[in-house]
């Protein structure tokens, strides 16, 4: 016989993913407040940001490679791939190994907006980790580790 779920227990403090999920979800809408909050001329999404941040620390990766390291596919990473190649933050270049495909960079005026943006990200992870010791973020950081794992080989996304 198989065993039936207590949905009682759905948003109790007991139930792990409802936890990450509404923890993912406050923290989403947090920066999306303080992005909101900075005037700035040109405004990035939290999404813009993240492609921006993946460059900085993969420089010149295959569209499809950003695609993964984002859990993005492949419609979403080229609209977002366009706006921010518009945007003169990216820019595509021709891999000199194979014609065909391109490597992303990021460019100058890119990293300067990384930049720009860096008082606010420190800002926001000093706000999310108040009151929690280095071991309890370490601890953290190998349980979420350790689900992500248990749960990769599920994971197949078109990118």
């Amino acid at each position: 016989m198989e065993k039936k779920i207590d949905l009682s227990d759905y948003q109790s403090k007991n139930n792990v993913g409802y936890c990450i999920t509404k923890t993912a979800q406050y923290l989403k809408f947090s920066a999306l407040a303080t992005l909101k909050n900075v005037n700035v001329n040109d405004p990035l999404t939290l999404d813009q940001y993240g492609v921006l941040f993946a460059l900085l620390q993969n420089n010149g990766i295959y569209q499809r490679q950003l695609g993964s390291v984002l859990l993005k596919d492949r419609p979403n990473t080229t609209r977002l791939v366009n706006i921010l190649e518009e945007k003169k933050y990216i820019e595509r270049r021709e891999d000199p190994e194979n014609k065909r495909k391109h490597r992303l960079y990021i460019t100058q005026a890119g990293k300067e907006k990384i930049n720009d943006l860096a008082p606010l990200k420190i800002k926001m992870v000093d706000k999310v980790l108040k009151g929690i010791s280095q071991k309890e973020i370490d601890s953290l950081l190998s349980t979420l580790e350790k689900i992500r794992n248990n749960l990769e080989d599920d994971f197949t996304m078109q990118t």
